[in-house]
C-alpha cells in the first residue's frame, strides 16, 4: 500500500471558546479541572470521545512517545505509515485501495473532493446539516459555488452535473444524528450508477465512536473514497487518512502537488495510529461498546416520557438527546454543576463516553444526567 499525499491548505474549522477551567490531569474518562477560583474538581468526561478520544485519556496502551526513533523529516514517511495503511485497508476489506495521509480534517476532505473532481468534473453534492453544508459549519469551503445541497431523505436524480456525493453516515455537526440508512444506500447506488464518486467522511464517526471501525463499511454502503481522522490517533495527533482506489490516488499524486503540509510526515502521528491499531486488535471493543450501548439505551427509554426531551438517537456508545425550548444548554450546565461534562449543539445534547469508561463511573454519571433532565 502507498502511504503518501498532499493537498492545498484550506480554511480552518473554528470551535467554541474553551470552558473557564484549567485541565490539570486526565485519565480514561476522568478530568481534574481547576476553576477560576482555584478549586479543583474531578469530572466525568462524557465529551472526551467527541469524535476524538474514543479510547480514553492517556490510554497506557496508546503511548507512541517511548518508541519514537525519529520526529519530523519533511517529505519522508516513517515505516509505520505503510504498516498502518496496510492494516487499515485490510480491516476495511479494500485490498485494491491505497491511503493518502493529510494533517487535519479540512485538508483530508479537501483532498478527497479534489481527487473526485479530477476524476469527474462537476459539482459537489452535500447533505444539509452535515459538516460539508456551506450554510452551516462547513469543513471545506474552498470549492465555493460548486456545492449543491439536498435535505436528508429527499429524492435526487440530476446526476449529470455532479462530480461527487459526500456524506457523514452520522452527522457530527447535528450532534450525532444518523442519516436514514435505506435512503443513504439508495442515494449512493444511484450516484455510482451514474458515474458519480461517493465519499464517506468518517472523521467524526469512525474508529468506534458509534460502535464500528467504519459505519459506511458496516452498513455496506460501499463508498469509493473513505476519510478518517481524529480517533485514528486517539486525539494525540491530527493525522487523517484518505482511503481511495489505487488508480485514483496515483492519478491525483501525478498532478499538482501544491501546499504540502510540513507536518504531514511527522513520525508521531503514524506511531500513534499504529498504537491505536494494536489496541483495537488486542481489545474486545465490541463487548465494551455493547455494555455502554445498553446503559445509554436504558437511559433514553427512561427519559422518553420527559416532555422537554422530544427524541433520542442512539448509535453504539453515543446518545443524542433532542431538547425543546432551547434548554439544551441548561441541561449541560446542570450536569456540569455535578461534575459531569456533556456536549451540545443544534438544540441537542450528546452523551459520548470513551469506550474504556468503567461501568460504575458511567452508571453514576448517567444517574446525574437523568436527574438533571428531570429538573428541566
Amino acid at each position: 500500500m502507498v502511504a503518501t499525499g498532499t493537498s492545498p491548505r484550506s480554511q480552518r474549522t473554528t470551535f467554541p471558546s474553551p470552558r473557564p477551567y484549567e485541565v490539570l490531569a486526565a485519565k480514561n474518562a476522568t478530568l481534574r479541572l481547576r476553576s477560576p477560583t482555584g478549586h479543583i474538581f474531578s469530572f466525568t468526561d462524557l465529551t472526551s470521545a467527541n469524535g476524538i478520544v474514543n479510547f480514553g485519556h492517556l490510554n497506557p496502551a496508546i503511548d507512541p512517545f517511548g518508541n519514537l526513533t525519529s520526529d519530523l523529516a519533511t517529505s519522508f514517511y516513517p515505516p509505520s505509515a505503510a504498516t498502518f495503511a496496510e492494516w487499515l485497508t485490510r480491516k476495511l476489506g479494500l485490498d485494491t485501495h491505497t491511503v493518502l495521509y493529510q494533517v487535519g480534517g479540512v485538508s483530508a476532505v479537501g483532498t478527497a473532493i479534489d481527487m473526485a473532481r479530477r476524476t469527474r468534473p462537476g459539482k459537489v453534492l452535500v447533505i444539509a446539516g452535515s459538516s460539508h453544508d456551506p450554510r452551516g459549519n462547513a469543513r471545506n469551503t474552498r470549492h465555493g459555488s460548486s456545492y449543491l445541497r439536498i435535505a436528508a431523505a429527499s429524492e435526487f436524480n440530476a446526476w449529470d452535473e455532479i462530480s461527487c456525493l459526500i456524506y457523514e453516515p452520522i452527522q457530527g455537526t447535528s450532534c450525532s444524528v444518523p442519516l436514514p440508512l435505506p435512503w443513504l444506500r439508495s442515494l449512493s447506488q444511484s450516484a455510482q450508477a451514474a458515474g458519480v464518486i461517493v465519499i464517506a467522511d468518517e472523521i467524526q464517526c469512525g474508529f468506534f465512536r458509534f460502535g464500528e471501525l467504519s459505519m459506511a463499511a458496516s452498513a455496506y454502503l460501499q463508498p469509493d473514497i473513505l476519510v478518517f481522522g481524529n480517533s485514528m490517533t486517539n486525539g494525540i495527533y491530527p493525522l487523517t487518512a484518505v482511503v481511495c482506489p489505487e488508480a485514483m490516488g496515483s492519478a491525483f499524486l501525478a498532478g499538482d502537488r501544491r501546499g504540502e503540509d510540513p507536518f504531514q510526515t511527522a513520525a508521531l502521528g503514524f506511531q500513534a495510529a499504529e498504537c491505536v491499531a494494536k489496541f483495537i486488535d488486542s481489545t474486545d471493543i465490541e463487548t465494551q461498546v455493547a455494555q455502554i450501548h445498553l446503559r445509554l439505551s436504558q437511559l433514553g427509554e427512561r427519559l422518553a416520557a420527559n416532555p422537554v426531551l422530544t427524541a433520542f438517537h442512539l448509535a453504539g456508545p453515543t446518545l443524542s438527546l433532542e431538547v425543546r425550548y432551547g434548554r439544551a444548554g441548561e441541561l449541560v450546565r446542570a450536569c456540569e454543576e455535578k461534575c459531569v461534562l456533556l456536549g451540545t449543539g443544534g438544540g441537542r445534547v450528546r452523551v459520548a463516553p470513551p469506550t474504556t469508561i468503567p461501568l460504575e463511573q458511567l452508571t453514576n454519571a448517567l444517574t446525574i444526567v437523568e436527574q438533571a433532565a428531570g429538573g428541566l
